[in-house]
Parts: C-alpha cells; sequence; structure tokens
C-alpha cells in the first residue's frame, strides 16, 4: 500500500471522528471556555526521589524462598527501609516510536518467589468463578498476557499501583493470573506528595494491600511541585516524570521483563483529545499505546487497555475489591480532569453514546496507519539527515523537498526524538521550522528553549543552543592577547617584513590608519564594514553569507574595531579602508594564532 493510498483509507474512515471533534469545538466556543496545555514533556533528570523496598513477611505463607545462597544477595541499587537514601536521577524516557518492539530477552535471574498462592482472604469463590463478567474480563487479560506478551513462569512483572479502582483491578488480576503461571509480581507505588496526608494514606493503604497479597513492595515520594517549579513545567508533566522515571529504577532493581500499568480505554480517549488540542500530529492520536519501550529489555505493557472504566468498577464489585478515590481526580484546574469530566460526557450525552468506543476504534486505525507512515520514514530518514553529532543534525533541503509536507513534518519529529532524545515538536512549531524552507540564508527558529533551527544555505541545522561567550575586550595597537581561545598578535613591522599571504589570519595595514584603542568584540546584527576589494559597504551577516560560513560557526566570529568602524572581522577580510597602499609609512602586522 503507498503512502497516498493509505491517506485516501485514513480520509475515508476517520470521518466520523472529525465530524465529532468539530461539533465539539463549535460548542466549545459557545461556552467560551479555554482548555487548557501541558507544556511539551522536558527530557528532564528525576531529583529528590527516595526508593524503598519493604521486605516484611507475608501475612500468609503464600511465598517461599529459595534456599540457594544466591537468593540471600540484596540488590545493590536500593537502600533498606531504614536507611533511605537520595538516588541521582536518570533522564526520563521518550516514548519509543518504532513500533518495532520484541519481548524482552530473558535475563539471568534470581527468583526470589518459587511458588505463589493467593492467600485465603483473596481466592475467587465459587460465585465468582461462575460469574460471566468476572470470567470473561479474566480471559481477555489472560490472553493478553499470555498470547500476546508471551509472559510465561519465568516472567518477572512490576504492577503500578495508585490506590484506585483501576490499578487495585490490575492488581488482583495480575496475582489470580500469576497463581496460575507463577510469573513473579513487585507492587510499585509513588507518592505525588500533592494532597498531604491522603497521598500518605494512599501509600499506606497500597502497602497493606501489597502484604495481604503477599507481593514484595516498593514505594517512592517525589517532591512534585518542587520539580515543576524548577523546570518550568506542569504539575501533570512533573508528575508523570518522576513516576515513570522511579518505575525504570523499580523495574532495575526487580530485575524485571515488564512494568504494567492500569490505563483503560477511557484513559486513550483522554489522552487522544489532549494530544488533539495540544496538536501533537498524527503519533498523538494514537491514544495510549498497549506496549512501549520503557527501557532497555523491559516493555511497559497495558492490560486492561481495552477495557472502559465502567466495567473495571463492576469486576472490583464482583470481587469485593477495596480502593481509594483521588479527589484531585474533580478538579478541573487540569486539563485531563477537564477532559474526562466536561468534555467527554458532554460528547457522549449529545452526540454518540458510545463515543469512547468508537475513538477507540479510530485510534487503533490510526495506529496501523501510524505504524506504515512511521516505516516509510525510517526508511527515507537516512536519505536526508547529515552531519550527525551529539548536539545537531542537519538536514539536506533539496532531498527533502522531494516529500510531501505531511511526511516532512513526520521525518522532522522523527528526527528530533532520535538525535536529541527530547519529546518532539507539536504541529504548530513543525508549520514554523517548513516555513524556513523558503526563507533566506540565517533565518532561525527557537522550537525550545535549548533547541534552535537555522536556514544555512541549502540546510536546515538543528542544533542545542550554547551559551554564547560574550567577547569584549580594549586592546592596544601594539601587544599579544588571548581572546576566546585564539591568540592575537599585533605588531608594526618594516616594509621589508611585509609578506602577503593567501591566509585571513594574517592581514596587514596601514598604521596610521589604525587607532591607538581598539576593541575586541563578537560581531552584532547591524555590523557593517567595507570588505577589502570592494565598493561599498556590506553588512557582516550578508558577508558571512556569501563567505558560506554554516549557522554554527557565526556565533564564533569576532571583529577587531574602533568605536566606530570594523577594521578587521577577524580571520575573514579586513575592511578595505585599512588596507596598505603605496602611500602607507608605516605597517601593522595582525595576526590570529589557534591555541
Amino acid at each position: 500500500m503507498s503512502y497516498f493510498q493509505l491517506s485516501d483509507l485514513f480520509n475515508i474512515y476517520s470521518k466520523n471522528l472529525y465530524f465529532c471533534i468539530y461539533c465539539f469545538l463549535i460548542l466549545l466556543m459557545a461556552k467560551k471556555k479555554k482548555i487548557l496545555s501541558d507544556e511539551e514533556l522536558l527530557a528532564l533528570a528525576a531529583e529528590n526521589v527516595v526508593l524503598e523496598e519493604t521486605n516484611e513477611p507475608p501475612t500468609s505463607p503464600v511465598i517461599v524462598q529459595k534456599t540457594e545462597k544466591k537468593s540471600k544477595k540484596k540488590s545493590k541499587n536500593i537502600e533498606r527501609k531504614e536507611t533511605p537514601s537520595k538516588i541521582k536521577g536518570q533522564p526520563a524516557q521518550i516514548e519509543d516510536k518504532s513500533k518495532n518492539i520484541s519481548k524482552p530477552v530473558k535475563k539471568n535471574k534470581i527468583d526470589t518467589l518459587a511458588v505463589y498462592r493467593l492467600p485465603k482472604s483473596k481466592s475467587v469463590s465459587n460465585n465468582q468463578k461462575n460469574n460471566p463478567i468476572f470470567l470473561k474480563f479474566l480471559q481477555k487479560v489472560e490472553h493478553f498476557l499470555i498470547n500476546d506478551m508471551l509472559i510465561d513462569g519465568a516472567s518477572k512483572i512490576v504492577l503500578a499501583v495508585s490506590g484506585g479502582v483501576d490499578s487495585m483491578t490490575l492488581l488482583d488480576v495480575m496475582a489470580i493470573l500469576a497463581e496460575k503461571y507463577q510469573f513473579k509480581l513487585a507492587v510499585a507505588h509513588f507518592n505525588h506528595n500533592l494532597r498531604g496526608a491522603d497521598s500518605n494514606k494512599d501509600l499506606e493503604f497500597v502497602k497493606n494491600e501489597a502484604k495481604e497479597y503477599g507481593i514484595p513492595f516498593y514505594f517512592a515520594s517525589g517532591k512534585v511541585k518542587k520539580y515543576a517549579e524548577k523546570n518550568s513545567i506542569s504539575i501533570e508533566t512533573a508528575a508523570r516524570v518522576l513516576r515513570y522515571n522511579f518505575f525504570e529504577r523499580v523495574s532495575r532493581n526487580f530485575n524485571a521483563d515488564f512494568v504494567a500499568t492500569a490505563h483503560t480505554a477511557n484513559d486513550s480517549v483522554e489522552t487522544f483529545f489532549i494530544n488533539l488540542f495540544r496538536g501533537s500530529g498524527l503519533t498523538g492520536l494514537c491514544g495510549i499505546p498497549f506496549r512501549r519501550q520503557l527501557i532497555k529489555d523491559v516493555l511497559l505493557i497495558r492490560p486492561l487497555i481495552d477495557f472502559k472504566k465502567s466495567r473495571l468498577i463492576e469486576y472490583a464489585n464482583i470481587r469485593n475489591i477495596k480502593w481509594r478515590e483521588d479527589n484531585s481526580n474533580s478538579l478541573l484546574e487540569y486539563t485531563r480532569n477537564k477532559v474526562r469530566l466536561d468534555l467527554i460526557p458532554k460528547l457522549e450525552q449529545d452526540f454518540n453514546p458510545s463515543i469512547i468506543d468508537v475513538i477507540n476504534r479510530t485510534t487503533k486505525l490510526i495506529q496501523s496507519a501510524d505504524k506504515l507512515i512511521h516505516n516509510y520514514v525510517k526508511k527515507h530518514l537516512p536519505d536526508v539527515i547529515e552531519n550527525v553529532s551529539s548536539d545537531s543534525f542537519c538536514i539536506n533541503i533539496q532531498i527533502f523537498s522531494t516529500f510531501d509536507k505531511f511526511v516532512q513534518g513526520e521525518m522532522i519529529q522523527t528526527a528530533f526524538l532520535k538525535y536529541f532524545r527530547l519529546s518532539p515538536p507539536n504541529l504548530a512549531k513543525i508549520d514554523r521550522i517548513l516555513d524556513l524552507l523558503d526563507s533566506d540564508t540565517g533565518a532561525f527558529f527557537e522550537i525550545t528553549k535549548s533547541i534552535t533551527v537555522a536556514k544555512d544555505r541549502n540546510y536546515l541545522v538543528f542544533f542545542k543552543n550554547f551559551e554564547k561567550k560574550d567577547v569584549n575586550f580594549i586592546i592596544s595597537k601594539i601587544g599579544t592577547y588571548s581572546v576566546d581561545g585564539y591568540k592575537i598578535n599585533l605588531q608594526e613591522v618594516s616594509k621589508r617584513q611585509v609578506k602577503f599571504s593567501s591566509s585571513a589570519n594574517e592581514e596587514y595595514l596601514d598604521f596610521d590608519l589604525v587607532p591607538s584603542l581598539l576593541y575586541v568584540r563578537n560581531w552584532k546584527e547591524g555590523d557593517s564594514f567595507q570588505p577589502l576589494g570592494m565598493q561599498g559597504t556590506m553588512k557582516i551577516s550578508d558577508f558571512l553569507t556569501n563567505q558560506k560560513i554554516s549557522f554554527l560557526e557565526r556565533s564564533k566570529v569576532l571583529v577587531l574595531c574602533s568605536k566606530n568602524d570594523i577594521i578587521w572581522v577577524i580571520g575573514r577580510r579586513i575592511n578595505d579602508k585599512y588596507k596598505v597602499t603605496e602611500e602607507t609609512k608605516r605597517f601593522l602586522k595582525v595576526e590570529l594564532i589557534n591555541l
């Protein structure tokens, strides 16, 4: 199937969805409400997070410890509860767009749980065994784990448990299946410290439930508000970055193959709308994927992603599962809550009571389309990318321009993620970047505080912003000076010592025309001079363009000048007004020496 055939297919299947979105936007404008958006996810390291493990014996003898000496080994990276320590943060992982995810390679593990049995308090009653809702729910999760994820008795799974109905349902169904298949479980709880005493109560609740199930328990506490303020990101974003950083570390300590979260079909639809309003592109409209790479050899999986939340509540009631309600879920100051409590009920009431099912089916179509497009982009991206380094890469405009605008945007987003390991730019920023294709050399756009793209002749240059050194020295007409990694030497020479060369690092000036007080500084926009051999003045920016000086190199160019005049674009060209002539009686040699 070609890309254009795929586009036509997508257009056909998405008509109903776009109609719903269109109708909603009309309603939104009528109400004059503003949907808040989060800042872009920043690839920042988590800080001030304390990771702890509890190893209290379970309330019932459900765990049989191995007797081998190896089973007594402790994790090197984890502190006991009695002596919690600060753990240095690691970069936040960016969702892998490759879609080419395979089951993690089995590691040489130390099994700490040889046999698992559900405690009596959590056992499945005969009535529950005969309940069709319970059985269908369990069978669907089982099929996902065993047939889709290929989980077996050697697998180790970390369960992300907040204490809400979703995660408590996940804990219960995974414990039931663990008894059947003997894969190993651990519970991980992250305390966001956003709700005071309630946050601590959530922690204690999950801790006690994990103990009752006989499952190892890990927890962490994060300073979410402080982290959000420090990095200028939303509370929601900060919480997510710290939380997933914690999951990564737990997975390492537990030597896990999988980390399972309790995301539902409702969560996926909410994510769809949030990304739609942000303008995050086709990938953002895929909703929440059922799996992605968390870290090397560890998959993040969502066993409940095809279930509506109402189904989870049904299951929880059948199994008499206890859970805690998060009061912050009712606060409309959070974008996700506005979508959950305001938007989706409105769509269900006014347009389609099955809107969640409709959008979930549509997101699966988009996922398929996104996978095909991503493979196409992945195949052709090497054709347009050049000069890759740790802090920059270039796009060849001539080749890049042969692709459709949509594919160009996908290429930019993929390259951004691949080479910078940062969340890709949204659609609005993609449009700004593509505008540079028709701009003059030197035009640039600051994508984020840390990343800039510039037009440089036949290239779009993406680079990490560096601290530009502010160079501004006062020097005399005679002397040797160290400036910004260079040595500049000025000396009076005789006519016999004048030896012109082709190197622009060595020039000769009319000594009597050069003022005694000189400056060495960065060139500035608006600076102009008369290049040697030319009539009239030229802006230094235009001169550098004509000299094919790259955008990155321009920031390093210095000038030797008087108070009012550029005398020498150092290492490039002197001002014609100061050149040596037949009338010159005294000669000034200026020389640039690399240190």
